[in-house]
């Protein structure tokens, strides 16, 4: 991913991880988590549909592309998160 692609996804990323923040005042974390994996899970299957005319042939495929990128970034922020968590107990 090239530095222009790369800044686009964080902002984009950014936007709805704000939308999520502002929704997440009057509706459980735990709902507006779903609701974003539900979207995800969604629009990554319509991406798919526009990458290939034979879905029905790479959907193995395609869904190991989208489990393995979302691994990948969960895993990451998981990291991330666990370095913040240790920071707050340390201090």
């Amino acid at each position: 991913m090239d530095q222009y692609t790369e800044k686009a996804m964080y902002d984009n990323a950014d936007r709805f991880i704000e939308l999520a923040n502002e929704m997440s005042q009057s509706q459980s974390h735990g709902n507006i988590g779903l609701a974003i994996r539900y979207a995800a899970a969604r629009y990554s299957a319509f991406e798919a549909s526009l990458l290939t005319d034979k879905l029905a042939e790479e959907k193995d495929t395609q869904l190991q592309f989208f489990a393995d990128t979302f691994t990948e970034m969960l895993q990451k922020n998981f990291e991330e998160y666990i370095n913040i968590q240790s920071k707050n107990k340390a201090g």
